[in-house]
């Protein structure tokens, strides 16, 4: 059985059911950098570096042939991780249970406040296996339909292209972000700025950043970045 498991932001966040399967697997499959995060389930770890999904994921699922293996992501494994890949390598219809975590998106907003409390957008700003001109298609469309949009991957220390064009876009609006960055993790910092001076924390934001771009209805209480529903609106309150 070869189970796909979010551990949440690996410091904090994990669930009952990913803890329960993570204590119970014969063998843990992850990225090198997660390894920190499930040695303390004293298991079996194969890990592989960057650039080398496939090669987890198929060793993940040979194994899963004769055990009990729990390949490991960061985030919701759903969520620009591994399970859409998994179940496409699938070839010896292995048992597959995808096993959710607390996407990054959802931490980050937490500590904002409750900036996604409406329609959202998440796009990620790596173009590594999606064109830029369609990230910068999809970021235009999002700002179009005045949805909140929820940014990962923002800059590598090899790309910013993309983010700096993004950037300029949001100069001409006047919208509220949030940036929250280690967000669920012991040195999460975060800052909530106005969308014309984005650009002033390019040497703030890295890959391990959340940035929720607001929309025309959000707005700030006791400093906290927050959606508002419509109840107020619609009860007259």
């Amino acid at each position: 059985m070869l189970y796909i498991v979010g551990v949440g932001s690996g410091e904090r966040y994990l669930t009952k059911e990913a803890e329960e399967i993570l204590n119970n697997v014969d063998l843990i499959v992850c990225y090198t950098g997660y390894k920190k995060y499930v040695e303390r389930f004293n298991k079996p770890i194969y890990t592989t570096g960057m650039k080398k999904e496939i090669d987890r994921v198929k060793k993940a699922l040979e194994e899963a042939k004769d055990k009990d293996v729990a390949l490991v992501s960061t985030g919701d494994p759903g969520i620009y991780g591994l399970a859409s890949l998994a179940f496409e390598l699938n070839k010896d219809n292995i048992d597959i249970k995808v096993i959710p975590g607390v996407t990054a998106c959802s931490i980050a907003a937490a500590s904002l406040g409750a900036p996604i409390n409406h329609d959202f957008v998440v796009l990620s700003l790596s173009d590594l296996l999606t064109p830029r001109e369609l990230i910068l298609k999809r970021f235009k469309l999002a700002l179009e339909g005045d949805y909140i949009i929820c940014l990962y991957n923002p800059i590598s220390k090899k790309r910013k292209e993309l983010f700096l064009e993004i950037a300029n876009i949001l100069k001409e609006k006047d919208l509220i972000v949030g940036i929250v960055k280690h967000a669920g993790r012991e040195k999460e910092e975060k800052r909530i700025v106005n969308s014309k001076d984005l650009i002033k924390y390019i040497d703030f934001i890295d890959m391990n950043t959340i940035i929720i771009v607001g929309n025309s209805k959000t707005k700030l209480v006791n400093n906290k970045m927050i959606a508002p529903r419509g109840y107020l609106d619609k009860y007259k309150v």
